[in-house]
């Protein structure tokens, strides 16, 4: 089996299984289901501030604009390190992979 293989393999696993939440770092992937219906709560949110601000009274301050779904599939993709951490571990991961294909073939890991 190829890399390229497995890879569309574990693409196929459903969201919630245990591989792909492993590699969402711990953090279960959300189903197309949650993410519709996070779309639909903005949007009927979105509707229902558009509907007061258009029939309240134009001499008073509009509504405050809503705030979006907490989307907790995206919290970890604020949380990312930035600047020289990223580039220390970017830097530390092809370290480690160079010295694995030199260790493979040097023929000690088969």
């Amino acid at each position: 089996m190829t890399w390229r293989e497995l890879a569309s393999y574990v693409q196929g696993l459903p969201p919630d299984s245990r591989v792909r939440t492993a590699l969402n770092g711990g953090r279960p992937e959300p189903t197309g289901e949650q993410l519709l219906l996070a779309d639909v709560f903005d949007m009927l949110q979105r509707v229902n501030w558009t509907l007061q601000a258009v029939n309240s009274d134009p001499k008073k301050q509009l509504p405050k604009s809503p705030k979006p779904y907490p989307r907790w599939w995206l919290a970890s993709a604020t949380g990312k390190a930035k600047g020289g951490d990223r580039l220390a571990r970017l830097e530390a991961g092809r370290t480690r992979r160079r010295e694995r294909a030199e260790a493979i073939a040097a023929g000690l890991i088969a």
